[in-house]
Parts: C-alpha cells; sequence; structure tokens
C-alpha cells in the first residue's frame, strides 16, 4: 500500500482470511507521518490493528495477525482523509 500526496494511492487491497499476512506500506511523502490501521464496520468502527506511524520516505512492513473474512477500511490515524478498503476472504 502506496502513501504519496497525503492519500493513499492503493485504496483496494485483499488478503486471505483466517491467516497472519504482512503489508508493505509504502511511506512515499517525504517529511510527512503516515500508517495504516485497520478497522471493522468504518474508519470509525473497532480497530483491529494499528501499525507504527512512520516519516516517509520509507517501507515498513506490518505484520498484521489473522482476520475473520469480511470488508474493512484502512486509515491513516494521522490524516483521517486517507482511507481504502481490505477485503479478506
Amino acid at each position: 500500500i502506496v502513501a504519496k500526496n497525503i492519500q493513499y494511492t492503493t485504496t483496494t487491497a485483499t488478503a486471505p482470511a483466517g491467516k497472519p499476512f504482512t503489508i508493505a506500506f509504502d511511506n512515499e511523502d517525504a517529511g510527512t507521518p503516515h500508517n495504516i490501521s485497520i478497522h471493522t464496520g468504518g474508519a470509525g468502527g473497532q480497530q483491529d490493528f494499528l501499525g507504527k506511524i512512520v516519516t516517509g520516505p520509507i517501507v515498513e512492513i506490518y505484520d498484521v495477525p489473522a482476520l475473520p473474512a469480511g470488508s474493512y477500511t484502512y486509515v491513516c490515524s494521522v490524516h483521517a482523509n486517507m482511507t481504502g478498503t481490505l477485503t479478506v476472504k
């Protein structure tokens, strides 16, 4: 998942249900902090994963625990306008 110009350029992603997985998060915004937080039921819903906030440019590998099948929203904890959809199947 890539962050550039204070937005995710990758707005959809998929992951396997019931298995831990990794996200390679590429923050291309120099001097700008971003992360990925995964939520059930939209950006304001239950937080299922919270990735470390990193200041770009940097690639951070997140180890995400197993999630049940479904649709999740990922959001930047620093910039709430940055959102995407994670489909776990």
